[in-house]
């Protein structure tokens, strides 16, 4: 592998006098350090599976397409190529940014940047429409990166959380989970039809994916381009945010992203539309497939843990308690 990616840089005529293998990316690509400058990211095709080898392809077309306008907050791309069997791209390298360096400046300065690219031209892209279209059929995957079509049933996830319930009854609400279980359709058409635009949007939105180029920031791996809601990256970006320990005051950066969002896009999000969407969201969430894990690996929830389960469970009470309120 490394002797490969040395092939590919002298064919290209870039020296390297330190090519240093980072690490194996959780998407199956395979990074390698050049001379603390460039990133090298390679791809072994045939050794993945469709899926990985769609996202790969989804972010070489990005970097294709951006190559030729003023997208300032991409890698430098240095060059890029690709075959039936392999898959290259060579990019400047960047600053990463640590979990204690995100002061609330810069998580604004994020949420900016998240609208901006939501304002991108989907035009080009329209092979996001298309992917969109598929995915949307897709109801969840298996563990081994499998689609499944056909839906988890209500039934069974009611089922799991009343043998939770039986589990812990000083802390689980038998009452409280069948009327949230008889209203569930009720309540997921706040997620199902949300007054909220689709856009393009990044995918994998988070902190890690931000790096630091002097004071502007970098967005990488974008494996994840898809048509969706800004929402649901603000969001994810706060969840991962907060389990790397970085304070987080969602509602602050909430307000920041609406109005960058106006301002880059013309899009304006009623502030109480955007959290009933992030509530029904977590609920349906959380009531479908908050057991799933727990049913499958625990031994039907013989030595389920109660703080994994609380914690599944109050984020979903309190998801489906805001909803009744509007």
């Amino acid at each position: 592998m490394l002797q490969r990616v040395k092939e590919l840089l002298t064919q290209r005529n870039i020296a390297s006098k330190e090519l240093l293998p980072i690490k194996e990316g959780d998407g199956g690509a395979h990074l390698f350090s050049v001379d603390n400058k460039y990133v090298v990211k390679y791809s072994c095709l045939p050794k993945l599976d469709f899926m990985t080898r769609t996202n790969h392809q989804r972010e070489f077309d990005f970097y294709k397409v951006c190559s030729g306008k003023s997208v300032d907050f991409i890698p430098e791309i240095i060059f890029q190529d690709a075959t039936d069997d392999e898959m290259i791209i060579v990019m400047k390298k960047y600053t990463p940014i640590k979990a204690g360096e995100w002061d609330e400046n810069l998580l604004k300065q994020a949420m900016e940047l998240c609208a901006r690219i939501n304002a991108i031209d989907p035009a080009d892209f329209k092979w996001a429409y298309q992917e969109k279209e598929e995915r949307s059929k897709i109801v969840r995957y298996a563990r081994d990166g499998t689609p499944i079509y056909e839906p988890y049933p209500l039934s069974l996830s009611y089922r799991n959380w009343i043998a939770l319930q039986e589990k812990f009854p000083e802390h689980i609400d038998a009452g409280l989970l069948k009327e949230m279980y008889d209203s569930f359709d009720e309540t997921d058409s706040y997620a199902g039809k949300p007054d909220i635009p689709e856009t393009l949007c990044h995918g994998d939105w988070h902190p890690n994916n931000c790096l630091r180029d002097g004071d502007q920031l970098i967005v990488c791996d974008w494996e994840g381009l898809c048509m969706g809601r800004g929402v649901d990256s603000v969001t994810w970006f706060c969840c991962v945010g907060a389990k790397m320990g970085i304070n987080i005051n969602r509602d602050k950066l909430i307000e920041k992203y609406c109005g960058a969002l106006f301002k880059y896009a013309n899009i304006e999000v009623d502030a109480n539309d955007f959290y009933k969407y992030i509530a029904a969201n977590e609920f349906t969430q959380f009531f479908r497939f908050g057991t799933a894990n727990v049913f499958i690996q625990d031994n039907y929830f013989q030595s389920a843990d109660i703080d994994g389960v609380l914690n599944s469970y109050n984020t979903m009470v309190m998801s489906y308690t805001f909803l009744q309120h509007f």
